[in-house]
């Protein structure tokens, strides 16, 4: 049965501890906000999302209009989705997308294809399920090599081997690439910048941490944290206005459907692409 959104004492636990998650997380809504940005309207349209990262977050897209269909990929989140949204809400734990071809005139990934390992291939899976004309937003992390947050990130074991992941994320290019084969990019935008990053650093951290020690009260604290977390969020996002001309951490791409074609770059005899080949030459 759906939750009640105007009555949180009507929510199971679990999916009230999903709703301050969501109303305590700056990054989750400023993500919100840039993926509803880049999808526009959707009235009318029938709209897959995958790898949503909260409930709360798919029944803000659902918001936007049209009929959505979600599919989480963890079966523990399946009941907490199917509470709060009630209907069309999948689970495909093998990243098999199960779905009639060429029904959605959008499909959405979000947060979810750094853990795929073969991910061209699950971007042809999505290619198979849009319709002609249909369109592709992909959502990931972006990372920096020389970002110092990095170090941060190791001290505090949230590597993409320590988090689950095969990567830890997508350049323009990379992305691009991925998506070459079946889409025309149309728009990437990067977002969310270093304080902001900073800040949720530490609260994944402490959250990890508290989840660890499964011992009564952990629940409580959770949300004492993320409680605490807010006005840090906020000052994060007020300071991040000053790195403006930075690109971001978080990297939204929207592309349209076309028919799928590989597009390899031709390699040499000698295992070089071209470009490598001509870069080469012109250095000598």
């Amino acid at each position: 049965m759906r939750a009640n959104m105007t009555d949180r004492q009507t929510m199971s636990p679990a999916v009230a501890a999903k709703y301050l998650v969501f109303r305590k997380s700056l990054p989750l809504q400023v993500e919100l906000q840039e993926i509803a940005r880049t999808i526009g309207q959707t009235e009318g349209l029938v709209c897959l999302e995958i790898g949503s990262p909260n409930p709360l977050f798919s029944y803000r897209l659902r918001k936007l209009g049209g009929q959505w269909h979600t599919a989480t990929m963890r079966e523990s989140d399946l009941a907490t989705f199917t509470e709060l949204l009630g209907e069309n809400v999948y689970l495909v734990p093998d990243f098999k997308l199960s779905f009639k071809r060429k029904i959605f005139d959008v499909v959405l990934i979000t947060d979810v294809l750094e853990s795929i390992k073969e991910d061209e291939k699950f971007i042809e899976e999505c290619h198979g399920v849009l319709k002609p004309d249909g369109r592709l937003v992909v959502n990931v992390t972006r990372p920096k090599s020389w970002s110092l947050l990095n170090p941060l990130r190791d001290l505090l074991g949230l590597t993409p081997e320590e988090t689950g992941r095969f990567r830890p994320g997508y350049s323009e290019s990379e992305l691009f690439n991925v998506l070459k084969h079946g889409f025309d990019v149309s728009n990437m935008r990067s977002y969310s910048r270093w304080f902001v990053e900073f800040v949720d650093l530490w609260v994944r951290s402490a959250v990890k941490r508290e989840a660890a020690r499964q011992i009564p009260g952990s629940e409580a604290r959770m949300q004492r944290i993320l409680k605490i977390a807010g006005p840090f969020y906020w000052i994060g996002y007020q300071l991040d206005m000053f790195l403006f001309f930075t690109r971001g951490f978080r990297l939204v791409a929207s592309s349209k459907r076309r028919a799928w074609r590989p597009r390899n770059a031709p390699v040499l005899v000698d295992g070089r692409s071209i470009s490598e080949a001509v870069l080469t030459r012109a250095a000598e």
